[in-house]
């Protein structure tokens, strides 16, 4: 049977490649590669990459790969893939759908290629590397994805034995001597898979793709300019502090202009593929430029990866008035930003200067609306956020409450019944504000007689259900904290003057493996758990992998930077 690929079966023969992850290895894949300049040996993928791509994500460095396949090992969902293989073969008689079917049979047969995988060995007999170089990018808008192979031959070898065994036959052809797949022959834009200088090389290309536009998806054609020969990656990672194991970024304005003036037959190509016309900007590009300018675009990488310690970093770049005027939101929350305890959550927001500052935005819009017809709906939009937020909670709770931190210090069961100790600190410009706004909900709290820096006082309520922890409440000059099952006023006291976090951060949160050490023996114990013994499992998992993960929003020079952090055990 000659089975029709779909797109999505296409992104399922991308686990055919695995575990990806960035490495450059320094193997010599090609005699092209044998001539490159010297600047370009550590990094050779980099040659296809445009220098005026819209987009691009690649690295320059690498780790051993026995290294990342220990990781692999560690990190691993520790569930049976038989077992997993098992359920996918026995829902396989329920589908009629043939895209579906055809994704879900490359699945198992992938799957099966994998079951006997136990070593770094058997990674490179399959043709694979644990962790190969990476490189997603646009000729134009065209996206390119290469994938580095340990061994091109084995991984056809592989490649065929998973076709064969999902009985797919996909189309071959040819261009310039190089041949490839199409794995969607009939539809307009069709997927193309090739396998060339010890590269897995995927995209997206027009039905009738010209054999031009295809020798430079197959990198026969390298471009004028390359972000090898710029050494713009390297800058990009300079001047964000990011590692050389994987950084990108997207541009807008590039992005924008090559919809509206198409400069690569990428772009050309794909737009008659689809039918779809160029953007008509020439009424709008004032307002794009304006946009573009405040908004340059996206970048992205790490800042820590040594295989033990790894984040992960987004910026969303903006202009200096913009990261100014972000600054000014930032309050100093105790605890903010901190790890103690198994987990928490908080946010730092000046909400009186949130008010200011959309209203300034607001009013910039109205004064000078955006012009063009496509852009109508951000002029609509700045009127109803500041409608929205000129509400009365905000302008009650604004003034006296500027943020918080919540911290969770034991998880266990009393009774039946999930018990839970720890902090909840809210920040303050006047905190005694706070407090009788607070009273105006909970009466029982302006009864307390609290002052800052006074004894805790314990809050007592007959609104609170019977097996609640022993609540107490402290008050400082800048903030309020209330504690379930922590009595020690010390604590308390430590509590509302432990420092913020210097990061400038908007929100943060933290949650360790004996966070979810507790939630397992939790749910273990619960009287009726519905958690599957699969879920239960897997929290067991990441209790004894993770050490800690942390995750935030902070104001970056360049803008507003969003991460995530691990540390393993």
């Amino acid at each position: 049977m000659k089975t029709k690929l779909s797109l999505a079966v296409t992104a399922a023969l991308l686990s055919a490649g695995l575990l990806t992850g960035c490495s450059d290895d320094n193997e010599s894949t090609s005699a092209a590669t044998q001539e490159e300049a010297p600047k370009n040996n550590a990094a050779p993928i980099l040659k296809y990459i445009p220098a005026d791509s819209p987009y691009f994500m690649a690295s320059r460095d690498s780790f051993p790969e026995q290294d990342v396949f220990d990781l692999y090992q560690r990190t691993q969902p520790i569930a049976n893939l038989e077992s997993d293989l098992d359920e996918l073969r026995a829902s396989l008689a329920d589908v009629d759908d043939e895209a579906l079917r055809s994704m879900m049979t490359l699945l198992i047969a992938t799957g099966e290629e994998l079951l006997d995988v136990e070593t770094l060995d058997d990674v490179h007999a399959l043709g694979l590397k644990i962790s190969p170089q990476i490189a997603i990018y646009g000729l134009g808008i065209l996206p390119v994805m290469r994938i580095q192979l340990h061994d091109e031959d084995a991984f056809r070898e592989t490649l065929q034995r998973i076709l064969t065994k999902a009985d797919i036959t996909p189309n071959e052809a040819s261009t310039n001597g190089t041949n490839y797949w199409v794995l969607t022959p009939e539809a307009p834009v069709k997927a193309i898979l090739a396998i060339e200088d010890q590269q897995l090389v995927l995209s997206m290309v027009p039905q009738d793709a010209s054999d031009e536009l295809l020798t430079q998806v197959l990198g026969n054609t390298l471009p004028e300019s390359s972000i090898g020969d710029t050494g713009s990656l390297a800058e990009l990672e300079q001047r964000h502090g990011f590692t050389p194991y994987g950084a990108g970024q997207l541009s807008f304005a590039r992005l924008l202009n090559e919809l509206s003036n198409p400069t690569h037959t990428g772009t050309q190509a794909m737009l008659e593929a689809t039918d779809t016309e160029q953007l008509d900007l020439s009424s709008c590009q004032a307002d794009i430029d304006r946009i573009t300018s405040r908004f340059p675009g996206v970048v992205m990488g790490t800042r820590e990866n040594d295989l033990e310690n790894m984040e992960m970093n987004l910026i969303l770049e903006t202009d200096e008035e913009i990261v100014s005027d972000l600054r000014a939101l930032i309050t100093q929350v105790p605890g903010l930003g901190n790890t103690e305890g198994m987990a928490s959550i908080g946010l730092g927001l000046n909400l009186p200067v949130l008010v200011q500052t959309v209203q300034k935005y607001a009013q910039q819009v109205r004064e000078n609306p955006f012009s063009c017809d496509e852009l109508q709906e951000l002029n609509s939009a700045w009127n109803e956020a500041n409608l929205a937020i000129n509400n009365p909670i905000m302008m009650m709770m604004g003034p006296s409450l500027s943020g918080f931190n919540a911290r969770i210090n034991s998880l266990t069961m009393k009774n039946g019944e999930p018990f839970a100790t720890g902090i909840l600190t809210l920040a303050s410009q006047n905190p005694l504000t706070l407090l009788s706004t607070a009273s105006s909900f909970a009466p029982e709290l302006g009864a307390l007689g609290l002052e800052p820096g006074g004894e805790a006082k314990q809050v007592e309520s007959t609104m609170l259900p019977p097996d609640t922890p022993e609540l107490y409440v402290a008050m400082s000059d800048t903030a309020i904290a209330l504690s379930a099952g922590i009595s020690d006023s010390s604590v308390l006291q430590k509590e509302l003057e432990a420092p913020a976090s210097e990061r400038d951060l908007l929100l943060h949160g933290h949650m360790t493996g004996e966070f979810y050490q507790s939630m397992v023996k939790v749910m273990e114990q619960m009287p009726a758990n519905d958690a599957s013994e699969f879920d239960i499992e897997m929290l067991k998992q990441y209790g004894d992998v993770y050490k800690n993960m942390e995750y935030w929003f902070r104001v970056d020079d360049a803008g507003i930077e969003m991460s995530f952090s691990l540390e393993l055990n």
